[in-house]
């Protein structure tokens, strides 16, 4: 198989398990990024790395829910993103360093899906309904609605802020507490169970991106550690049949896709890119109909994370 054919199999892959998440659906990834001479600041950074975080979880939901035949009922790209939420806040349960994080990389990557729908919207763009991923406004309800179940307590203006009705607001405990049941259900079934060696080694592969903003963001994903960390995670509670590799590098799209025949989950430096430019959106400030900086976990809350 010639590079071209390879490449034209992997987008069209790509696009049926990453099109409407994050920045495709708005189509900013279109334009080529202009780097900010000073460099990136904290904000940008935190709000690139949440939203990658998530993306990456996310593919991995796949890799785990198509190598180990779990059963889903509904749409798989409803099922990645719950698994990818009550993944990044369990793995962090009894750490409150580590909790406070994960939540904070969560509303960051609620707040990309929000500010990708404001942006498509505002590009005229048309709306996906046929997609097998809800719209990302929709996401962004579920996410932050689980956000708000798990931890009322340390959300409790969440709801109002972006305007969730409360009879929505009212059942998002219980649908936190349907997804925890799932996850641990999950690694009931499916996860490692005591004395068994960890799973095979997964490979972490970084290529070098063609652009300063995703250098300066690969940067901040190795001083982060957070593909060797999620890796790690993975290996420790999931045993795949097989080794798997991911693979940072450039694609000609702003994607992230799990490739099963190659047994690669590949993570594009133009997503970087494209999230870089989606942060950029974020300085001027969103009203309450085009959303709104989703507020930071305070410092110390988390600190007894519900179990």
């Amino acid at each position: 198989m010639t590079m071209r054919r390879s490449m034209s199999r992997f987008a069209a892959h790509a696009r049926m398990t990453i099109l409407g998440c994050l920045v495709l659906q708005s189509a900013v990834a279109a334009d080529a990024p202009v780097y900010r001479a000073q460099g990136l600041d904290t904000p940008t950074i935190d709000f690139v790395l949440g939203n990658f975080e998530f993306v990456l979880l996310h593919e991995l939901a796949h890799v785990v829910i198509g190598e180990l035949k779990v059963p889903v009922l509904g749409p798989e790209e409803d099922a990645a993103d719950f698994l990818a939420a009550t993944a990044l806040l369990n793995a962090t349960r009894g750490d409150p360093v580590g909790y406070q994080r994960a939540n904070n990389r969560l509303l960051a990557a609620a707040e990309g899906l929000k500010l990708s729908w404001v942006a498509g919207n505002a590009r005229g763009g048309d709306l996906p309904y046929w997609s097998n991923h809800s719209l990302n406004i929709q996401r962004f309800y579920s996410i932050t609605c689980l956000l708000y179940g798990n931890d009322p307590e340390a959300f409790a203006g969440l709801p109002a802020a972006i305007g969730m009705p409360a009879g929505r607001a009212d059942g998002c405990a219980a649908e936190w507490q349907k997804a925890d049941r799932s996850f641990r259900w999950l690694l009931d079934n499916f996860g490692r169970k005591a004395g068994e060696a960890a799973g095979p080694e997964i490979g972490i592969f970084y290529a070098e991106p063609e652009t300063l903003a995703a250098a300066e963001l690969l940067r901040a994903i190795q001083k982060d550690g957070m593909l060797e960390r999620v890796a790690a995670a993975m290996r420790e509670r999931i045993i795949l049949p097989r080794q798997i590799s991911l693979q940072m590098r450039s694609c000609g799209r702003p994607e992230a896709a799990w490739q099963p025949e190659r047994r690669e989950l590949v993570l594009c430096f133009e997503l970087l890119d494209a999230l870089y430019q989606l942060s950029g959106r974020r300085d001027a400030g969103l009203n309450r109909s085009g959303g709104m900086h989703l507020p930071q976990l305070p410092a110390g809350a988390g600190a007894r994370p519900r179990g």
